[in-house]
């Protein structure tokens, strides 16, 4: 491989018991709250305000503002002396059989909520995947037809030379020398994708070459009768971390790390859809197409 044809890098880029109660070993003894025992059996004390015991039948003390009970029947039930009286309630009830007016409204209009609810999040799942692509479209537009979504989604073909870069999630990628040997040498690590107008900035104020350019470079750079303008410029910012070079392995710890900025243009000619990349000072054009992954 000729010299400056990969990033970074003449030929490669460089990228116990139980408790007794008192009282209750003893029957003789009372147990206070509880009951008193007299030759084994249970005397029940009168509760107070409940009912008091007169030859073992309860008689019942008549609740004040209840009902009255005579002979022990109850009388005038529901319309009794003393007994509260509820006015019929307008919108609550109204009805002789007591069902709830109120009831049933909350409870059909809780179901048309519910249905409105299902049809919403069935329409939402049914057109989101299409909003996501519409979304991507006019971002592919407004940036000459390439997104972070688009570049991540597809594998990159040299037009030149043998390479081949695969992007992976989490920005990260792979870097092959030659494509029909994947098991070969390659580069591997993170990437970053600036675009457009955030293409310029990140070169002229964050790069590693942003002593040497400014925005007049950029613009020097454009050949709008071939589609290389600044709305479609690109930066691809290339951190190896880890290399494999004629069987050999070796991964950069932080430090040793080698960060690469290619930037350029993507375009649409006579072999399509390409990113054209260089690398400053370095007169060598990396041509890279999309292919399906």
């Amino acid at each position: 491989m000729n010299e400056g044809q990969y990033p970074g890098g003449p030929q490669y880029p460089n990228q116990g018991g139980y408790p007794q109660q008192q009282g209750y070993s003893n029957p003789q003894q009372s147990q206070q709250g509880y009951w008193a025992q007299q030759g084994g059996q249970p005397q029940m004390q009168q509760p107070q305000g409940y009912w008091s015991q007169q030859g073992r039948q309860p008689q019942m003390q008549q609740p004040q503002g209840y009902w009255a009970q005579q002979g022990g029947q109850s009388q005038g039930y529901p319309h009794q002396q003393g007994y509260p009286q509820q006015p019929a309630q307008p919108g609550y009830w109204a009805q002789p059989n007591g069902q709830s007016q109120k009831s049933s409204s909350g409870l059909i209009i809780g179901i048309v909520i519910g249905a409105i609810v299902l049809v919403l999040l069935v329409g939402l799942a049914i057109t989101y995947p299409a909003f996501v692509r519409y979304r991507e479209l006019a971002k592919e537009a407004a940036n000459g037809g390439l997104t972070q979504y688009y570049f991540e989604n597809h594998k990159w073909e040299g037009l030149n030379d043998t390479a081949l870069i695969i992007p992976e999630s989490g920005n990260k990628f792979t870097w092959y020398r030659d494509r029909s040997n994947t098991g070969g040498d390659y580069y591997s690590g993170s990437y970053k994708l600036y675009l457009g107008e955030d293409a310029v900035d990140y070169l002229v104020d964050e790069s590693e070459v942003s002593a040497f350019v400014d925005e007049d470079y950029v613009e020097s750079l454009e050949e709008p009768e071939y589609g290389a303008t600044k709305e479609n410029f690109v930066c691809l910012v290339l951190t190896n971390e880890k290399e494999v070079f004629y069987g050999q392995e070796k991964e950069y710890k932080k430090g040793e790390q080698v960060t690469t900025t290619l930037y350029g243009f993507y375009v649409n000619d006579k072999d399509g859809n390409k990113l054209t990349l260089v690398k400053y000072k370095n007169p060598y054009e990396f041509n890279l197409v999309p292919k399906d992954k």
